[in-house]
């Protein structure tokens, strides 16, 4: 048998199987690739038609998505002092966000319980039963509860200028949106 990767031992036959195999795999995953773009494509459109910045969308992801979230803070910190460099209003101050290493447990439990709450996502770290674990609950719990809230208006919203307008339901008007 062949190591894998080496194909020199088939015969033409056995090549030209082997390719049309991986033609017909490839082929479907790029559909299914592509397909996953236009729904991507169509969730950022909305996004914008309600509004929304879409760079403010993508920090978002790599705020969600980073290991180190100090490579962030410092990116801000550093993105403040350049602006108040040009008179722009930020009042640069060296340790504006403070130092996290310091951040008392339930406050850190609260804020990352608020972040899950908001998001959706994400379970507690802490015991139930703890400080920490209850105020991680807590701000948890709340947030979804705003969200819940929110979205209900919007969503109303979104189904009241949709019933007003004759347009695609996806893609409000700018009036609308």
């Amino acid at each position: 048998m062949a190591e894998v990767g080496h194909n020199s031992e088939l015969t033409p036959e056995q090549r030209k199987a082997l390719m049309m195999d991986h033609y017909r795999n490839i082929g479907e995953a790029k559909e299914k690739l592509e397909e996953a773009r236009k729904e991507y494509n169509k969730r950022r459109k909305l996004a914008k038609a309600e509004k929304i910045k879409l760079a403010d969308i993508d920090f978002m992801f790599r705020c969600a998505d980073i290991e180190d979230g100090q490579i962030i803070i410092d990116t801000l910190k550093q993105q403040a002092e350049i602006a108040s460099w040009f008179a722009l209003p930020v009042d640069f101050q060296p340790d504006m966000f403070g130092n996290f290493d310091r951040e008392p447990g339930e406050d850190l439990a609260r804020r990352q319980g608020k972040a899950a709450g908001a998001t959706g996502i994400g379970s507690n770290p802490y015991d139930e039963h703890s400080p920490m674990g209850r105020a991680w609950a807590e701000e948890w719990s709340k947030e979804q509860e705003i969200a819940r809230e929110s979205m209900k208006i919007v969503m109303e919203k979104r189904n009241a200028a949709a019933d007003n307008d004759d347009g695609d339901p996806d893609f409000p008007d700018e009036e609308a949106a």
